[in-house]
């Protein structure tokens, strides 16, 4: 903030003192005709003196709205460099006009008026091609954010999928628990977990590493999820933690359930996709769970 405040304010003031002396030449310029009346004056002012002054004092608004552009962070100096660049450039240009007007004429009459004016635009045009040039600089940064967080999402959803191959492979339900939380750890970064089983008046906190929690209102919200959507994630305001919590249902039978709680938050934040990755994993573990379950049926009716 105090670097965007820097620049801006260096260009909000370029814009004040160039828009400051066209106005004090312009002034200078008036007192020096003679034969015109006020009126002409007044017309002479305001077309030869007035344009230019607003052209200079347009930094001031250029300096402004940069203060409240934290996107351009990266690139202020750049369009310091632009206005600078093309302020001298527009002032070589007036020197070739008064030299050739010096040779062809053999007068440098109106000549601070002409490099003041060349000034005036060269330093706005500059600050311009500046911003337009942060900009493209800027929509390509956000392109490529853009570019990682899809590969990055992606990877992490293919570390879902072979998560989900291992679930697969599991015979119990410790063991799709384990893998559950490994992944939500490694995958996204949430650190308290807890897997609860609900089975009628019946409730077994398979795992658990959500600190600070009381186990009975822990079971509590299980419950409640038991009447939950499979893989919908809902954020309990009533969890029994500092932060809220995530209920998920991962799989259901009759009025027993498997509840998956979970951070609402993590520590780099929650975001939609990471939402939709533990939408998938906990649809890879409610596959698994089924399978745990009609195989154990199966062996108790065989």
């Amino acid at each position: 903030m105090e670097r965007r405040d820097a620049y801006g304010g260096a260009i909000a003031m370029a814009g004040l003192v160039l828009g400051a002396i066209q106005l004090v030449q312009g002034g200078q310029q008036i007192s020096s005709l003679t034969g015109l009346s006020q009126s002409e004056l007044v017309i002479v002012f305001a077309f030869e003196t007035v344009p230019f002054a607003i052209i200079g004092l347009s930094l001031v608004y250029v300096g402004y709205w940069l203060t409240d552009q934290p996107g351009f962070e990266p690139d202020l100096s750049r369009i310091l460099a632009w206005a600078a660049g093309s302020a001298v450039l527009f002032a070589s240009i007036a020197a070739l006009i008064l030299f050739s007007q010096q040779v062809t004429l053999n007068t440098l009459a109106q000549g601070q008026y002409i490099t003041m004016n060349l000034v005036t635009v060269g330093t706005v045009v500059g600050a311009l091609v500046g911003v337009y040039d942060a900009q493209s600089r800027l929509r390509q940064r956000e392109l490529e954010a853009e570019r990682d967080r899809i590969e990055a999402f992606a990877g992490k959803a293919a570390d879902i999928n072979n998560y989900g191959r291992e679930l697969n492979r599991t015979r119990s339900v410790d063991e799709v628990s384990a893998l559950c939380i490994e992944a939500i750890q490694t995958l996204l970064g949430l650190t308290e977990t807890a897997l609860i089983a609900v089975d009628g008046e019946e409730a077994t906190v398979i795992d658990s590493t959500i600190i600070n929690a009381d186990r009975a209102a822990l079971v509590s919200l299980a419950r409640e999820g038991v009447a939950q959507e499979q893989a919908e994630a809902v954020v309990r305001e009533d969890a029994p933690t500092e932060d809220r919590l995530l209920s998920m249902l991962v799989t259901a039978h009759d009025d027993s359930g498997i509840i998956l709680l979970a951070p609402a938050s993590g520590t780099d934040g929650f975001d939609e996709e990471d939402l939709q990755l533990l939408e998938l994993l906990v649809s890879h573990a409610g596959t698994a769970l089924d399978r745990i379950h009609d195989t154990a049926q199966q062996e108790a009716s065989a």
